[in-house]
Parts: structure tokens; sequence; C-alpha cells
């Protein structure tokens, strides 16, 4: 969930609470919460809100991009998933959240490469847990080395990406997200890399 659809999850939450259902966020930053709760702080949100600072959601859903939608029953089953472009303003992912409020047994379960068996990470995530580890020590430095070794296992991992921006060009992050300047520096980093 992006944190510009905040304010359209929040209404949406507010249309919604009172059914059978729970909307949670999940920020993947390996800051910390310290820089997502000033977002949710701002935009009042009052559903269920988490950091993941490790990024165990992409170890276990295996993605590569964000933001993602993900849709589970009462019994933890994947009823519904789309990895990357998840909008609260595209009519179509609310309509399939919304018929998975008014019947989601009826839905037939989403797959997921790995939430049908435990795999081990493999070495981008290794390489990305150790930037995890140094950014935990303060050492920026080493945090960047290990996450742009891990991109060069994994060269079209957005969730990498994303932090080694965040990392070094705060200013594009926070206190507001620029889109544009990340679909720019994505066209330049594919370009230097002959994509």
């Amino acid at each position: 969930m992006c944190r510009e659809q905040l304010p359209v999850w929040q209404a949406f939450y507010e249309k919604h609470k009172a059914e059978n259902f729970e909307l949670v966020a999940v920020a993947m930053d390996a800051a910390g919460p310290d820089k997502p709760r000033q977002f949710y702080d701002q935009h009042r949100v009052t559903f269920t809100r988490a950091v993941d600072q490790s990024d165990a959601l992409w170890e276990t859903l295996d993605f590569q991009v964000v933001p993602n939608g993900i849709f589970l029953d009462e019994q933890g089953i994947v009823r519904y998933a789309k990895f990357g472009g998840f909008e609260a303003r595209d009519p179509e992912d609310v309509a399939a959240i919304e018929k998975l409020l008014a019947s989601p047994v009826a839905a037939s379960p989403a797959s997921s490469p790995r939430a049908a068996a435990r795999v081990p990470p493999g070495p981008a995530r290794q390489w990305f847990q150790r930037g995890v580890e140094a950014l935990q020590k303060g050492d920026k430095v080493a945090a960047a080395q290990y996450w742009r070794r891990a991109l060069r296992v994994d060269p079209n991992n957005l969730v990498i990406r994303k932090q080694i921006w965040a990392l070094e060009h705060p200013e594009q992050f926070y206190p507001k997200i620029n889109p544009d300047w990340q679909r720019q520096q994505l066209a330049e980093e594919r370009k230097k890399q002959g994509r």
C-alpha cells in the first residue's frame, strides 16, 4: 500500500469495518518504524499498521515489487493476491476485495511460490539481510554496499532498489514520496545497464 493511498484506504476501511474484515498496512522500510509512522499519523490511519524492517514478507511471498494487495480468509488462506500496482484508486482492485468481502469462501485460493512450501532465502535475500543488519548498526555505507550486491544478483527487484534509493536519496521519499523521480531513476539505471 503506497503512502499516497492511505486516505483512500482509510475511507475503504471506514466503509467496511463493521463487516468481518480487518485492513492491515505493512510498510517495508529497512530504516525502521519511525519514518512510516509519520505517514500513518499524518493521514490519521485507524486501521492496523506494521513495519516490516527485515522484509520478511518479501521472503515469505516472493515478490519483487510493491505495492501489493493480499486478502487472507479466516483460516489464513490467500484468496486474492496482486503483486505490484495494487491501488486503492483502481476500481478493479477495490471491486475484487469487495467481492471477497461479500463471499470470501466462494473465491478460489491464490497461489504464491512460497505460500505452499518454505523456500530458503536466495543470495539476494541474504545480501539484503546483511544490509538491514548494517543499517540497524548505523552503518549506511555498508548497508548500501550489501544492497547493491543483492541488486546485482536480482536486478529486477524493486524492493531492493527502493531501499537503496530511500537510503541514498531520502529527500525523494520523506516527507513525501516522489514517484516521478523513481520512474526517472529506474529508466536511467536501466539505460546504464543496457536494458
